[in-house]
């Protein structure tokens, strides 16, 4: 009993494959639903390899959806029809190659399969075959269209923005390469103010020996020492 209540169930279920578009101003029910019906459920996840943990999975959102299936429109009408409307089968192929080329998406039902979204026509091919001229066979993919919502970011212009130095600048100032001796100086105070250390007089008494003399402490002012 319970698998024929189950059959009976599933023999209820009406499929209807509805194609709309422009603000459902043209709409389009497929004649003849397809054999088989392909949906593309991937997934953007990625995986790292961590020191000491392993492989890691990073969960991202869900690529687009994508549906493909293969049908006919008919050039003569017979019981497996699901449309009554009769439309020559050439209008639909026109509508459908239209749609495509507008670069709008189209609003795709599936009843029975709970399918209501907006897609965009990915690929469309279609065929006339020799034993049922009239007749167009096809093959349509669609892939979920997800619209791109932006966002407006206010900037207040009266905020300054201040950078920390966490790096020492360089120095790019030079030594001078004379000094004039100056009343009250001595090397040791002159290489404390050229070097930022006074040890280095001697390196300054060397370089003017010949004009300081023997003893490095009787410098005069108005002399012009060379700084090494």
């Amino acid at each position: 009993m319970k698998s024929l209540r189950r059959a009976s169930c599933l023999m209820t279920i009406n499929y209807q494959i509805w194609f709309t578009w422009n603000a459902e101003k043209e709409k389009m029910r497929l004649p003849v639903l397809p054999e088989k019906f392909n949906v593309k459920n991937g997934s953007n996840n990625r995986s790292v390899d961590l020191t000491g943990l392993g492989e890691v999975t990073i969960m991202q959102s869900r690529p687009a959806l994508q549906f493909s299936f293969s049908s006919f429109f008919p050039a003569h009408g017979f019981p497996g029809m699901k449309s009554l409307i009769a439309v020559p089968p050439i209008l639909y192929v026109r509508m459908i190659e239209r749609w495509k080329k507008s670069r709008v998406p189209i609003h795709f039902i599936c009843t029975g399969m709970h399918i209501n979204l907006y897609c965009t026509i990915e690929s469309f091919n279609y065929r006339e075959d020799g034993g049922d001229v009239g007749t167009y066979h096809y093959d349509i993919t669609l892939k979920e269209y997800q619209e791109v919502s932006l966002k407006t970011v206010t900037i207040d212009s009266s905020l300054v923005a201040t950078v920390q130095d966490t790096v020492a600048r360089v120095d790019s100032t030079s030594t001078p390469k004379t000094y004039t001796v100056k009343k009250g100086d001595c090397l040791y105070n002159i290489a404390k103010s050229l070097y930022g250390d006074g040890s280095k007089y001697s390196s300054v008494y060397a370089a003017n020996k010949s004009l300081i003399g023997s003893n490095p402490n009787l410098i005069k002012p108005g002399q012009v020492l060379k700084i090494p």
